[in-house]
């Protein structure tokens, strides 16, 4: 049987090594230890053409006849094999104890002093080259890793690209500004937990009186939830125009039609959405919302305590079903704040987490502008708490 390694010889008489080694079934390639310093290089190919001789597996070094010329070859053999190991076997004579040290000192793995059996000696090669070949296998595996890992970074230097342009895309279709009239005032704070969010809300003027808005929560987050936002934003139809005329659609009509064209994708996983959509007049301060499993509008009156705006209504894309409306007459004064569910980690003071910590920082606060109360409470909510998902708060104050 052939060994898998050629077993490189460095000895002024090897015979004796070449014979015991080949009758054991090593390919054996012997050089005298002067060659290396005719240009022949340190660590030789072996000769090709018989059997199947492949790669170096081992040297053994022969310092019995010439120690000094056979430590500075040591030294020189391990000084230029680097990355690749190649074990060293070093040769020497019993008595010669310094020799020994100096061998493993100048780079050989071990040695083996003569006089020594040809069972000894082949029982030494196979232990380096056992550990040769788990070298190898090691080695192998690590440069398979490090293969994996350039691919990788690859890779996630292409989602990072993509998430870049998934969040600029995002942040296109959300308002850079909100309507400014002399009746009300609209505040927002937005904070996405991740690049790209599932939150996502619009303030947009209809006519001279009416006002449209919506705050909705895509389910799930990243680039799949960010995509809603783009379907729910030219899914939202809150006008018809026929002509020189038009019609403003009211809150339950406007959540159907989008719920319809979220079951007509027929997704295989369906893309759940919450949102809550009103519609407000200028002119009168009448408010109309309905809302698809969104948490419930929070209004502050100029006066008494905050309270929650309950009303029913299912999630988006789920099932065909019919929205209910909710109408309310707004006084100078008056706030109200949408939000999305980001708000259930919300904790203020002593309060328990969510909505009852939201009521609690809302009454504190409920006196502010909308714009700073919105700041305030998102700082108050969230600032000792984790924010553990997208958060969306969009306030909207009567003015005197």
């Amino acid at each position: 049987m052939t060994a898998p390694f050629t077993i490189v010889i460095r000895t002024e008489a090897g015979e004796e090594l070449r014979r015991t080694l080949e009758a054991a079934g090593y390919a054996v390639h012997c050089q005298s230890l002067a060659d290396s310093q005719r240009g022949n290089g340190p660590l030789p190919s072996p000769p090709q053409g018989r059997g199947e001789m492949s790669s170096v597996g081992m040297i053994l070094v022969d310092g019995a006849h010439q120690p000094d010329r056979a430590l500075q070859l040591c030294h020189y053999l391990r000084s230029e094999q680097h990355e690749q190991f190649i074990p060293i076997l070093y040769i020497t004579e019993l008595a010669d104890s310094a020799q020994r040290l100096a061998s493993l000192q100048r780079g050989a793995d071990t040695y083996l002093p003569r006089p020594f059996g040809p069972d000894e000696l082949v029982a030494q090669v196979q232990a380096l080259l056992r550990i040769k070949e788990r070298h190898d296998h090691l080695s192998s595996k690590s440069a398979e890793m490090n293969r994996i890992h350039k691919r990788l970074q690859t890779a996630y230097q292409q989602i990072d690209m993509e998430l870049d342009l998934a969040q600029r895309i995002q942040a296109s279709f959300l308002p850079q500004s909100l309507p400014v009239l002399p009746e009300v005032r609209f505040a927002v704070k937005y904070r996405p937990n991740h690049r790209v969010g599932g939150d996502f809300y619009d303030v947009f003027r209809l006519d001279e009186h009416h006002l449209g808005f919506y705050v909705a929560d895509a389910m799930g987050h990243g680039v799949p939830a960010s995509l809603l936002t783009i379907f729910v934003k030219k899914g939202v139809r809150p006008k018809e125009i026929n002509g020189n005329s038009y019609r403003l659609a009211p809150p339950p009509e406007v959540l159907q039609k989008l719920n319809r064209d979220l079951l007509d994708q027929a997704v295989s996983e369906n893309p759940f959405i919450t949102m809550v959509y009103g519609l407000f007049n200028c002119q009168t301060g009448v408010l109309q919302f309905s809302r698809a499993g969104h948490p419930h509008p929070l209004y502050l009156p100029r006066e008494g305590p905050p309270r929650l705006w309950q009303l029913e209504g299912s999630l988006l894309g789920v099932f065909e079903t019919q929205y209910r409306l909710q109408e309310h007459t707004l006084c100078p004064g008056d706030k109200l704040l949408f939000y999305t569910d980001g708000m259930d980690a919300a904790g203020f003071e002593q309060e328990a987490v969510g909505v009852p910590s939201l009521l609690a920082a809302a009454r504190r606060f409920q006196t502010l502008p909308i714009e700073e109360l919105v700041e305030r409470l998102a700082f108050e909510l969230f600032g000792q708490t984790r924010q553990t998902d997208d958060l969306t708060i969009l306030g909207l104050e009567v003015l005197g």
